[in-house]
């Protein structure tokens, strides 16, 4: 039920998803700078947001402050129908900023407690990620066909399909039966993988498992508590750097360099982003039976490798500018990027997951999509100022070298995860 209303939603998302900056800037015409700083502070008001979120939800359960973030985030993107000049954006985007910052760590907390059993958790992981970039490619691709600038209601009417599509989630997490919100047992063997892990977090989960973990009873030590596991921590730096060299330049990095480095058009960048959609769509089935046969930390390591293949193919990109060559790479490019986003969906959630004790689940998820919720405000800026400073190469060298960062973090990990965390079998062990 959850995944459907989550298919649903992720559909009237996509519609809106491109537009944003075209929305603001071309249709009602707010200074170009003015959008950035806008956008800007969207993001930055919900970084905050994301670890207070998660100390709710470990008072008071992921499906009841779920369904609250869903119902924030639905009231920004309607409210964004109202905005016709910087002071009106301001309020409508912070409401916005804060709706997705809170969400994704209360989304995935939900399914950590709906979903006991670590074998299958991956797997519903990976298809949420599938069907989530499904909605958004489908959502996307009809946007593309009936939104036009000189006519400011098609933008309209696709922000109130957001919306209403929105609240269809709303709906589906209100429709689910209560007692599916169940406690995450522990995972079995992991502390015995550190002992500083233990000694720093054993009291914690011996606690939390005696009172059963109950979803009424927030968690000793709070942020303290999570911030002190050792391993958390080095999972949290290694996820920095395949956060920066990932998902955070995107938008502001691939899109940047493409139209003004290589100078591509912008229905080559589309053609990027429908193939990455595409090729995730299709080949996360192989990226969940890939990661089923090794350990957590080689798929992250793969995955972080990748990130850094994907950023040298733009490179190459780069040197053949105004030419379909160049277009080709810049296509190339997210194609090569996807194949290691479906290796990392179905191992980021579950391990944090894995990582939590059962009582502060909301806080360790919630640190871990802070994470990226900063980056989101850090990673565009820094592509901004190194491809308007003509530093496009230098710029790709910065990602190129946190995805190595990134790959030795994860090398860094594997040394005190217990061989259960780490999906190490007996058959691969040696």
């Amino acid at each position: 039920m959850l995944l459907a209303a989550n298919l649903v939603s992720s559909l009237g998302s996509g519609l809106t998803m491109p537009f944003l900056l075209v929305y603001l800037h071309d249709v009602r015409h707010i200074p170009l700078g003015t959008t950035g700083l806008l956008i800007g502070a969207a993001a930055l008001v919900g970084v905050p947001a994301g670890p207070l979120t998660g100390a709710l939800v470990d008072r008071f359960g992921p499906r009841r402050m779920c369904a609250t973030t869903v119902a924030v985030a639905a009231a920004g993107t309607l409210g964004l129908v109202l905005v016709h000049d910087p002071l009106s954006a301001l309020p409508v985007l912070a409401v916005y900023g804060v709706g997705q910052g809170a969400l994704w760590p209360t989304w995935n907390a939900l399914f950590a407690v709906m979903v006991p059993d670590e074998a299958l958790r991956p797997r519903v992981f990976a298809r949420s990620f599938q069907l989530l970039n499904l909605g958004l490619g489908a959502g996307a691709m009809v946007a593309g066909a009936v939104v036009h600038v000189s006519d400011p209601s098609s933008f309209t009417v696709i922000y109130l399909i957001d919306g209403a599509t929105t609240l269809a989630l709303v709906a589906g997490l209100l429709a689910v039966p209560e007692h599916r919100e169940r406690t995450v047992p522990p995972s079995t063997g992991d502390d015995l993988a550190d002992p500083a892990a233990t000694a720093s977090t054993g009291q914690g989960r011996s606690a939390s498992s005696r009172s059963g973990g109950s979803r009424g009873s927030p968690g000793r030590g709070g942020y303290r508590q999570v911030l002190a596991d050792r391993r958390f921590r080095r999972y949290l730096l290694a996820n920095l750097f395949l956060a920066f060299c990932g998902y955070s330049a995107i938008e502001a990095g691939l899109v940047g360099y493409a139209t003004h480095v290589v100078h591509s058009p912008p229905y080559v960048v589309s053609w990027a982003f429908g193939l990455n959609t595409g090729l995730i769509v299709v080949a996360q089935p192989l990226g969940l039976r890939l990661v089923h046969a090794m350990r957590r930390t080689t798929a992250l390591m793969i995955c972080a490798g990748t990130f850094g293949a994907s950023w040298a193919v733009l490179l190459c990109g780069g040197l053949f500018p105004r030419s379909a060559t160049g277009n080709a790479l810049v296509v190339a490019m997210f194609g090569v990027f996807s194949l290691g986003e479906v290796l990392l969906s179905p191992v980021g959630g579950p391990l944090v997951t894995m990582l939590a004790t059962p009582a502060l689940q909301g806080r360790y998820s919630a640190t871990a999509s802070t994470v990226y919720a900063g980056l989101n405000v850090v990673g565009p800026s820094i592509a901004g100022v190194l491809l308007g400073s003509g530093l496009g190469t230098a710029y790709l060298a910065v990602l190129m070298g946190a995805s190595a960062v990134a790959v030795a973090g994860f090398v860094s990990l594997r040394r005190v995860l217990a061989p259960a965390i780490d999906n190490k079998r007996p058959a691969f062990a040696g």
